[in-house]
C-alpha cells in the first residue's frame, strides 16, 4: 500500500512517466522470477511488496491520456471492464498452467511473462498516440 503512493510521486518527480513504468515492471517480474528460484522467500516478498506497488499510478493514468472528456466516461468503463476481466482470467489460467507443468512455480513464470510484457505494451500505446498527446507534458 506504500508503494502506489510511491510510485506516483516518483513518476511526477522524475518526469519520465514512462520511464519509471518500464522500470518498475522490469524489478517487479525480476523479483517475481527470483521468488520462484530462490531459497529466500521472506526477504524477497519484502522487497517484492514495496516494488510491486510502484507502477499503478502511471498505469491507471494511461487511459485519461487517450481519451477526450466526452468519451472519458465509456473509455474508463472499458478500460476497467478488461482490467477486471483479465484480474478474473489470469489466476484461473495460472492454476490451469501449474496443474499442467506439475509446478506451482510455473504461474509465477506466467506472471512475469506478463509483467516483461509491459514495457513493450507501453512501447506501442506510445507509438500510437496522437502527436498532441505524445508532446504533453506527463504528469504522473
Amino acid at each position: 500500500a506504500l508503494s502506489v503512493p510511491l510510485g506516483g510521486y516518483l513518476a511526477d518527480q522524475s518526469r519520465s512517466r514512462n520511464a519509471m513504468l518500464a522500470t518498475s515492471c522490469l524489478a517487479f517480474a525480476a523479483l517475481v522470477l527470483l521468488l520462484w528460484r530462490c531459497s529466500a522467500v521472506l526477504p524477497t516478498m519484502v522487497v517484492l511488496g514495496l516494488v510491486c506497488g510502484l507502477p499503478a499510478g502511471a498505469i491507471m493514468s494511461l487511459p485519461a491520456r487517450v481519451l477526450a472528456p466526452a468519451t472519458r466516461a465509456l473509455g474508463m468503463g472499458l478500460f476497467y471492464t478488461v482490467y477486471y476481466a483479465t484480474m478474473l482470467i489470469a489466476p484461473w489460467f495460472g492454476g490451469k498452467l501449474s496443474l499442467w507443468t506439475g509446478s506451482a512455480g510455473a504461474a509465477l513464470g506466467l506472471g512475469s511473462a506478463a509483467l516483461l510484457a509491459c514495457p513493450v505494451l507501453l512501447w506501442e500505446f506510445e507509438r500510437r498516440l496522437p502527436v498532441q498527446a505524445r508532446t504533453a507534458p506527463q504528469a504522473g
